[in-house]
C-alpha cells in the first residue's frame, strides 16, 4: 500500500492534541493529493490510492475521537471510502477476468469476454456516484475536518498510558474475534476478520513515532495475517463471481465459468488453510499476551 506522509517532530512526550492535529492535517493532506490526482483522471491506481488515504484518515479520526466531534466526520469519510470501494472492486475483478480471457483457449475466450462485459456494465453508474461523493467530500467534508482540527482539545500524552491501554484493549478484542472466526473461515467471517486486522494495523501505525519499540512488533505480526486474509477474500469474491455466472449466465458464460470453478475452489481452500494456520500459530504462541506485555 502507498506510504503515509512521515510524522516529524512528534515523540512519546508530545501532547495528544498536538499529535492529533499534526496527524489529522497530514492524513488529510495525503487524501487531498490523492483526490486531486483522481479528479484529473480516474484510473484504477488512483482510486486505490485515495481509498488507502481515506482509510488512514479514518484511523486518525477513530484514535482521537474524544478530542472533538470526530465521529460524524469519520462517517462522512466512510461515505467516500465506500464509493471508492464499489469502483475498486469492479476494477480488481475486471482485471482478473481480462487476464483469464487472454490466457484461455480460443473456444472459451468469447465466454470470458462476455462475463467481463457483464461484470463491468455497472461501472459508469458507480463512477458517477463516486464523482458525486468527491464533490460532497470537497464541498462539505474537507471544510468540516479543517474546522475540527482547530477545535481539538483534551489531556494526555501521545505515548502515554491511555494510548497503550487502548491499543492493548483493541488487541485483546481482536484475539477474541480470531478465536471465534478461526473455527469456521466462511467468506463473511474471513472478510470481517480481515477488516478488523486492517483497522488495528492502521491505528497502530499512527503511534510509531511515540511507541516505535512497542508498536513495530505488532505491525510486523499483523502484516502477514492481513495479506493472507486479503488473498482469501479475493478468492472468495472470484468464486462467488464464477458461481453466479455458472448458474445464471448466458450459455457461453456458463461454460466458461464452469471450466474455472474447480481451480477456484482449490485456490480458496489453499488460502483458507494458510490463514487458519496463521490464526492457530497466533493462539499457540500467545502473541497477544507478548504484544500486550510490550505495550504495558
Amino acid at each position: 500500500m502507498s506510504p503515509a506522509s512521515p510524522s516529524q517532530g512528534l515523540d512519546r512526550e508530545s501532547r495528544r492534541t498536538k499529535a492529533a492535529r499534526y496527524l489529522l492535517t497530514s492524513r488529510l493532506d495525503d487524501a487531498r493529493r490523492a483526490e486531486a490526482a483522481l479528479t484529473r483522471k480516474l484510473t484504477p491506481k488512483r482510486v486505490h490510492d485515495l481509498r488507502v488515504a481515506t482509510r488512514r484518515l479514518r484511523a486518525v479520526l477513530e484514535a482521537f475521537r474524544d478530542l472533538a466531534d470526530l465521529k460524524a466526520r469519520e462517517r462522512e469519510v466512510k461515505r467516500l471510502q465506500d464509493a471508492l470501494g464499489e469502483v475498486r472492486d469492479l476494477h480488481v475483478q475486471g482485471a482478473w477476468l481480462e487476464e483469464v480471457a487472454q490466457k484461455s483457449e480460443s473456444s472459451r475466450r468469447a465466454g470470458f469476454q462476455a462475463m467481463h462485459a457483464r461484470l463491468m456494465s455497472p461501472l459508469p453508474d458507480k463512477e458517477r456516484r463516486l464523482r458525486r461523493a468527491l464533490s460532497r467530500w470537497a464541498d462539505r467534508t474537507v471544510p468540516a475536518l479543517e474546522r475540527e482540527t482547530r477545535r481539538l482539545k483534551g489531556p494526555g500524552k501521545y505515548g502515554g498510558q491511555r494510548v497503550r491501554q487502548e491499543l492493548s484493549h483493541r488487541l485483546r478484542q481482536l484475539e477474541a474475534l480470531m478465536e471465534n472466526r478461526a473455527k469456521d473461515l466462511t467468506p463473511a467471517m474471513a472478510h470481517a476478520l480481515r477488516k478488523d486486522v486492517k483497522k488495528l494495523r492502521y491505528e497502530a501505525e499512527l503511534f510509531v513515532p511515540a511507541l516505535g519499540r512497542e508498536v513495530k512488533p505488532l505491525l510486523k505480526a499483523l502484516k502477514p495475517l492481513q495479506e493472507s486474509l486479503g488473498e482469501l477474500h479475493d478468492s472468495d469474491v472470484r468464486l462467488h463471481l464464477l458461481q453466479h455466472f455458472a448458474l445464471h449466465g448466458a450459455a457461453a458464460q456458463r461454460a466458461a465459468a464452469r471450466t474455472l470453478l474447480r481451480g477456484a475452489r482449490a485456490e480458496r481452500a489453499q488460502h483458507a488453510a494458510r490463514a487458519g494456520r496463521q490464526l492457530g500459530d497466533w493462539h499457540d504462541e500467545k502473541r497477544t499476551h507478548a504484544l500486550c506485555a510490550l505495550l504495558e
